[in-house]
């Protein structure tokens, strides 16, 4: 079986509410020629292949297409590659020794999750996300994300990465997914000089 067909077997298999956007062929190019990326790798195959996946509208893998991964690796400061991001600004990077690390929107610092591309993406598709995201799931989040672009996310005040009471007293509001990127690594950068 093809590396493609598997993943096509292994959403099919998957209990969440996955969906797969179709590639846009000029994005597509804009990638072949910037990235040196094996298409037959795992990762390749999800970028070019895919506009994207959206995993119950939390989760976003990039590819090329709707979720674009050279527009959305343009917003991100650093020299990681993002691969995906979650709907709170939480960014999914892989780093050099091909292991995936995960940019924490409450604490701004990045988490190593000690796992590969491969074991991401079955984590994603199949893994307990409900749990790693508990703390950070409002009442009515189901419905929320429901009706959010996919080129916007969830933004809350006080942020994140203030202290508040709760998640339920924080103000919620959708805005571009560039916007919360920005204040984040803003932010970050501010803490930085302070220190």
């Amino acid at each position: 079986m093809d590396r493609y067909k598997s993943i096509l077997e292994s959403v099919k298999n998957s209990k969440k509410e996955i969906k797969i956007l179709q590639v846009d062929i000029e994005v597509l190019n804009c990638i072949k020629k910037r990235y040196e990326i094996n298409e037959k790798s795992l990762f390749g195959t999800i970028l070019f292949k895919t506009g994207g996946i959206i995993i119950d509208n939390w989760l976003r893998l990039y590819g090329s297409g709707e979720l674009d991964f050279n527009k959305r690796n343009d917003l991100f400061p650093e020299s990681d590659i993002i691969v995906a991001e979650d709907v709170l600004g939480g960014l999914f990077a892989m780093q050099d020794d091909s292991n995936i690390s995960y940019f924490a929107p409450d604490c701004l610092e990045w988490e190593p999750m000690e796992i590969s591309y491969s074991e991401f993406l079955y984590w994603a598709f199949h893994g307990d996300t409900d749990t790693y995201y508990m703390d950070y799931r409002w009442n009515t989040w189901k419905d929320d994300i429901k009706r959010i672009s996919n080129d916007n996310g969830i933004s809350f005040y006080p942020f994140l990465w203030a202290k508040a009471d709760s998640l339920e007293g924080r103000h919620r509001q959708e805005v571009s997914m560039s916007e919360i990127i920005k204040l984040e690594f803003d932010f970050l950068n501010q803490l930085k000089e302070t220190k």
